[in-house]
This record gives structure tokens, C-alpha cells and sequence, in this order.
């Protein structure tokens, strides 16, 4: 759900590893005071929270699990492991001076962050993990591994003894994803992950192993995949809304936008926008809303962080998964995220390949204008996800989606001043 595309070049990042107590810090000396660990990452994709845990282990001989990054480049880890090397050791937290460490301490200890933001929730993670395991006659064989740790989830990988399993941990506005991904698991088996286990007091859940990795190669196939699932949802909704999947109208999206437009910093970052401007964008908005909104397709599912990171080829086709922002609104708005990072001609066998599975619920020639109409709705569909989401985890968690939210911003903009109308997909998709 972040930035989709591959980011090329290295990436620094520094590592506070810290006691409980935050008593002893790891550290090595550099003149007179002890400095943190500083890595550099091969690359920030994927996300550094996924390469982190061994990149420390290697330089450091502490094995760690994150706890919680203090922005995109500073993480606070917990030591689960091993004694230091490579030149580092364990320091009393007062012997380190003014910098990263000394603002950290400051902090106050009570964050407003998610619950695996907090020490000790990896064991009672993995305690769960092992205990659900042996439920069914399974033992993990090796160590859980961090592969995605951010505001917005946290995501386990462990061996064992049939295979990979995956833990998930979401946020509680998030948490009906695993009895969705069981409700679609009945007419699609093959197309959504498997669930294990689930602790719905914690919000946590267990999945088997997709059987591939993403992101998926058949992006055609994954677009048909939701097309028919989506379509399979018409005139059903209700269940899913009895799951806990929210309800977006289009007259909902519409009725977000004088919100969105009381917080300038969205639109422009830095300086005072045009606020002149900003309430015609508004309006213009608003009409888009109304005119795809005229075009009479039926709601349904939709997935609503879909994207090729979100998709996998499984042994018997696309798989889907990711299912947290799943609502009941207009299908046609999980194409906005899917062509946030594809190129132009991609982008129109892609669209074409999404609308084939529409066919048989309305005129080919209806889809084809449709698409073009809801293009900038998908943009507010996607700004409106990023901006509630920096709202809801308030000011310490915004750099994990201010960047994205600045960005669906500037495509709303550009598709109100007529920028790339041509385009199948974004201006600046490459």
C-alpha cells in the first residue's frame, strides 16, 4: 500500500536496539560517545523493515525484532539474541549524547502507535503462532521472520515443519479481513490465501503459504481474477457488510472532498495553494463523482489496495491477498491504485483485460467511457484512503502515508487541468 514500484539504490537507515528498559542501547564508540547502528541497504524496495532484522543481525551478531520506526529511515529494534561483535557492545543509555538516541529517550514512553509498536509484542506474537501450530499438529522449524512492519500492519514468516506460514497483525478498523478472506474462500478457494488460525481479541491471523511470491507476472490474469470475483459480489453485498467491510457511495466520496480541501498542506506541501483554485478542483471533483455515478454500474466488492505487490501466481492462478481496505463501493476504483506505477501500453492491455470480466454486466461501450470518468475518482478514492490513515494514526505516523497522499493529490489536480486525459493510466506512472 505504500510506493508500489521498486526503488532503485542503496538506502541508509539507523537502528536504535534498546532493553525494555531502555537502559542499555547497542552501540559502538565513536570518539568520545557511542553511536547506533547505521546500515545501507541495497535498495529501499522491498521495504526496509524486511531487510533490517538480518542486515543488524550481520553487522552487529544481535539478533533483533523491530519495534518501531520513528520515520523512514529510523527504526527502534528490541535484542532477542547473541552477544555484540563487530566492534559494537552494550552502553548505558546516559552515555550517549545529543542526537538520535538522546531525542528518542526523551520521547515519552506512552505511544499512540499500533500494539506490535511495542516490546515484547514479537514473542507474544510467536508464542500465539506456536500454540496455533500445535493445534493442527504443525511445529514451526526455524525463527519468525519481520517481513513488513509499518503503521499499518505487521506481517510474520515462519517455517515449519508443511511449509511457510504468515501472521498478520492489522488495525482494528482493518480487522474483518480474515473472515472475508474466509467468506471468498468458499466460491474461490484458489484465487485468496488460505486462514489457519485467527485471535480476533488480538486482530491477528494465520495463513498458509501462497505458494509463489509477488508481485504477479500474469497481471492480466490477476485483473480477471478480481473482475469476476468483484462481479460474483453484485446484488451480494450484504454479507460483506455484515463482516465489517465499510460502504463507500460515490455520493460518500463526494461528500469527503470539503474535508480534503480544508487541509491545504494535501494539496500543496509547502507554501499557501490556491485556495481559489482548490474550491473549483472541489467542485470539478464533485461532478466527477456524479457523472461516473450516471453511468449506473452496480456496486460491489472491491479489493481496495490492489496492486501488483498485493497479488501473487498461485499453483492454480492468480492469488489475491491484502484484503484490509476491502469495502462495498464502485468496482471500477481499484483500477486507480493497480496503474499507479504501470507504463502507458501496459496500462491499456491491462484496462482492457479488467473490463472483459464487466462484459456480461454491461455494454462493452459503456465500459470503455467509463473508465476515463472514474479515472480521476480513483485518485480521490485513493487520496481519501492515505489521508484517513494519517489522520487516524495522528502526527508521529504521517511519513508513512503523507508521501502517497501528496501524490494522489497532484494526480487530482492534474486531471482536473487536463493533464494526460490521453492516458489510459498516470502522467508520471514510470
Amino acid at each position: 500500500m505504500t510506493a508500489l514500484a521498486a526503488s532503485v539504490g542503496p538506502v541508509e537507515v539507523e537502528v536504535i536496539v534498546a532493553t525494555a528498559d531502555r537502559q542499555r542501547i547497542l552501540g559502538r564508540r565513536d570518539g568520545d560517545a557511542p553511536v547506533p547502528p547505521r546500515l545501507r541497504l541495497g535498495a529501499a524496495w522491498p521495504p526496509p523493515s524486511s531487510q533490517l532484522p538480518g542486515a543488524v543481525a550481520a553487522a552487529t551478531g544481535v539478533a533483533v525484532a523491530l519495534v518501531e520506526p520513528l520515520d523512514a529511515t529510523l527504526f527502534v529494534a528490541e535484542p532477542l539474541d547473541g552477544e555484540p561483535t563487530g566492534g559494537y557492545a552494550w552502553f548505558d543509555a546516559d552515555t550517549f549524547g545529543p542526537g538520535i538516541v538522546r531525542d528518542w529517550l526523551d520521547r515519552p514512553t506512552a505511544g499512540t502507535g499500533p500494539a506490535w509498536y511495542r516490546p515484547g509484542w514479537y514473542a507474544r506474537a510467536v508464542d500465539w503462532l506456536d500454540a496455533a501450530l500445535a493445534g493442527q499438529g504443525v511445529r514451526r522449524t526455524g525463527p519468525a521472520a519481520q517481513i513488513r512492519h509499518w503503521t499499518t500492519s505487521c506481517v510474520l514468516c515462519a517455517p515449519t515443519t508443511v511449509g511457510r506460514v504468515f501472521l498478520k497483525a492489522g488495525l482494528a478498523h482493518l480487522a474483518h479481513e480474515p473472515e472475508l478472506i474466509g467468506h471468498l474462500a468458499r466460491t474461490w478457494p484458489d484465487a485468496v490465501p488460505r486462514v489457519l488460525a485467527s485471535s480476533p481479541e488480538d486482530g491477528w491471523w494465520l495463513s498458509a503459504d501462497f505458494g509463489a511470491q509477488p508481485p504477479v507476472r500474469d497481471a492480466a490474469g490477476a485483473l480477471r481474477t478480481l473482475a469476476r470475483i468483484q462481479a460474483g459480489t453484485v446484488g451480494r453485498t450484504a454479507p460483506l457488510i455484515e463482516l465489517g467491510c465499510p460502504t463507500l457511495t460515490l455520493d460518500d466520496l463526494a461528500g469527503r472532498v470539503p474535508a480534503l480541501l480544508r487541509q491545504p498542506r494535501l494539496w500543496q506541501p509547502s507554501g499557501e495553494p490556491d485556495r481559489a483554485r482548490l474550491t473549483r478542483v472541489g467542485m470539478w471533483l464533485q461532478d466527477r463523482c456524479a457523472e461516473l455515478d450516471d453511468f449506473d454500474l452496480p456496486e460491489s466488492l472491491v479489493h481496495g489496495d490492489f496492486h501488483q505487490h498485493n497479488a501473487a501466481d498461485g499453483p492454480a492462478g492468480p492469488l489475491l491477498f491484502d484484503w484490509s481496505f476491502a469495502a462495498v463501493s464502485h468496482p471500477l476504483l481499484d483500477l486507480g491504485g493497480w496503474l499507479h506505477a504501470v507504463a502507458e501500453p501496459d496500462a491499456r492491455r491491462h484496462v482492457a483485460a479488467y473490463l472483459e470480466g464487466w462484459r456480461h454486466l454491461a455494454p462493452p461501450g459503456v465500459l470503455q467511457e467509463a473508465w476515463p470518468a472514474a479515472r480521476p475518482v480513483a485518485a480521490l478514492f485513493e487520496l481519501v484512503k492515505f489521508a484517513d490513515l494519517a489522520d487516524r494514526m495522528g502526527p508521529a505516523y504521517e511519513f508513512d502515508y503523507l508521501p502517497m497522499a501528496y501524490l494522489w493529490a497532484r494526480r487530482v489536480q492534474d486531471a482536473y487541468a487536463g493533464r494526460g486525459t490521453d492516458l489510459t493510466g498516470w502522467p508520471d506512472s514510470r
